[in-house]
């Protein structure tokens, strides 16, 4: 029996989950932090099964150009239903230890799932979340993006990969490449020289958190195998986006946690509902949803 809305926000959410102070400290200093072990093989089989067989997931995708011409695919949403893609951003392991790194309530900004394909040889370019959440109306980088790894990550795959310290430099510039929106490539090539490059491997379940300014990026896959990885991106009060248009999708509204316990206990409706994702956007009609939207405003 699947639960209604109203269930699951009855419920009182409890963790096992704390950080302590040094992974705390540490995500402070190096603008970046990456905790094993956060969801197991059993929470995560139901998303990995829908990355890999499910045409209703691969649906809501759009697909956009990457400066080497090739195309990623990405799906957005901000509205949390009782689906399983709903449920991740909520559980209270998660929550609690964004609040922890925020030292502040947070609320759900975003989450996007981002599959990378067997063979795909997209790339992600240097970017800065910030560096589009800024001329959203967002006048602090209060944001941070915890990235659920789903599957492996590995560099073979196209992991992620963070300049560290990179967050110290404030706010970069973002110019157009591609479709979407990337940093100065000047900057980037003069932060590289000074900074550390780290790749950010992860075995499924993993999670990284990481800042608004953080500067990041990842590879082209080269294995037979894809690469997914969910990124559920959280706010603070104090930086909500100002401007109406953004307000409505990603202004503050309180976040009700859910028990660790959830998924394993089958309290969730379905993978995803579809009414729940940005309107898809590809190559004949992008521009007219939000996705490409987001991006043009960096510009």
């Amino acid at each position: 029996m699947t639960p209604t809305s109203s269930a699951l926000e009855n419920t009182i959410a409890s963790t096992k989950l704390t950080l302590t102070q040094e992974q705390i400290n540490q995500y402070h200093e190096n603008g970046y932090l990456i905790v094993p072990n956060v969801f197991d093989a059993e929470e995560l089989a139901p998303l990995v099964t829908a990355c890999e067989e499910n045409p209703e997931l691969w649906s809501v995708e759009s697909t956009y150009q990457m400066s080497n011409g090739q195309l990623n695919r990405i799906m957005y949403y901000s509205k949390l239903s009782d689906s399983l893609l709903g449920v991740f951003p909520r559980i209270a392991r998660v929550v609690d230890s964004v609040e922890a790194l925020l030292g502040d309530e947070c609320y759900h900004y975003h989450s996007k799932l981002v599959r990378k394909e067997a063979y795909n040889k997209g790339n992600v370019d240097w970017h800065q979340g910030y560096g589009t959440w800024y001329h959203q109306g967002c006048l602090f980088p209060t944001q941070i993006t915890c990235a659920i790894a789903v599957t492996e990550n590995t560099k073979e795959n196209g992991c992620m990969q963070v300049i560290k310290k990179s967050h110290e430099m404030g706010r970069l510039n973002h110019l157009r490449i591609g479709d979407t929106d990337g940093a100065d490539p000047e900057i980037v090539e003069q932060a590289l020289k000074k900074l550390e490059l780290v790749d950010c491997e992860m075995n499924a379940g993993d999670i990284l958190f990481f800042h608004a300014n953080m500067l990041h990026a990842s590879t082209p896959n080269y294995t037979d195998r894809i690469r997914a990885i969910l990124h559920c991106t959280y706010n603070t009060k104090l930086g909500e986006p100002y401007k109406e248009e953004w307000q409505q999708h990603h202004g503050y509204q309180p976040l009700q946690k859910l028990p660790d316990s959830t998924i394993k206990d089958g309290n969730y409706n379905g993978i995803l509902n579809e009414q729940d994702f940005y309107q898809t956007e590809n190559e004949e009609d992008k521009g007219t949803g939000l996705i490409f939207r987001g991006f043009e405003t960096a510009q």
